[in-house]
């Protein structure tokens, strides 16, 4: 890349200073004297000791606590520890958590592995949304983790880019692009969280549910519910296994995301 000019009457470099004729000036003369300067040798750099660790390997390390223990449980002592280092040494790869939490998010977002965009959007789609899901089950901190604020690493812009591409065929412009991916990613976020809560949850107590279903009977008897009363008689019930209706709800949502918009367009 070629460097500025220098500003009008600013020369580039010092000039040499000026010497009579037969006489050496004093600092050219230093700068001969100096010795390996005439052997064209370079005076050798001071260096400091060499890191023990790469940044990916403390992230790394970050996230097999998180995995474990939960994102509460990363700190810089223990991710440290973990690696066998001084606490103020880590210091040296990330300032603070914040940071640590950041790289953590872009290590993971490398699971995500997406090849090239097939050209079918809605399989695009549902192929990134899987693998979305499958590393907040493998992750479960990640849920919390990630905010708008993430850096955008090469991990984080490849999952972008793949979005971007998966969606072109739909002939919406850029920024419907980028809000279609988020809502997604927003549906399987919270579909993840309602998963792993459930799974958490504890085994209700049958008496306790019958109680439960006889109150809800009685509410409807009143008459004041007859729409939520309706759908109940009419509709089958929830799955309970979230699974089993994630591709069933992701094309809803992207039947109403992009459709629309493109019968506009």
């Amino acid at each position: 890349m070629p460097t500025e000019s220098p500003a009008p009457g600013v020369p580039a470099e010092p000039s040499a200073p000026r010497a009579a004729a037969g006489k050496v000036a004093p600092r050219a003369a230093a700068r001969k004297a100096t010795p390996g300067a005439a052997a064209g040798r370079a005076t050798p750099r001071r260096r400091g000791p060499q890191p023990r660790h790469t940044r990916q390997e403390v992230a790394r390390a970050a996230v097999a606590i998180a995995d474990a223990e939960g994102l509460d449980a990363v700190t810089i002592r223990a991710v440290a520890g973990r690696l066998g280092t001084g606490v103020m040494s880590l210091y040296s790869y990330v300032p603070d958590k914040q940071t640590l939490v950041y790289d953590m998010v872009e290590e993971v977002s490398g699971e995500l592995d997406l090849p090239a965009p097939s050209g079918g959007w809605r399989a695009d789609m549902h192929l990134l949304a899987d693998r979305q899901r499958a590393v907040l089950l493998r992750h479960p901190w990640l849920i919390e983790a990630t905010t708008h604020l993430q850096p955008l690493g090469p991990a984080v812009l490849a999952v972008l880019e793949f979005a971007l591409g998966a969606l072109e065929p739909t002939g919406l412009d850029a920024g419907a692009k980028l809000e279609t991916f988020a809502l997604v990613n927003g549906f399987v976020t919270g579909l993840v969280r309602a998963e792993l809560s459930r799974a958490a949850a504890a085994v209700p107590d049958p008496a306790q549910a019958a109680a439960q279903a006889a109150r809800l009977q009685e509410l409807l008897a009143t008459g004041r519910y007859p729409r939520f009363a309706a759908a109940l008689a009419q509709g089958d019930p929830p799955a309970a296994d979230l699974s089993a209706q994630f591709d069933r709800l992701l094309d809803r949502i992207l039947d109403g995301l992009v459709y629309p918009a493109s019968s506009a367009t």
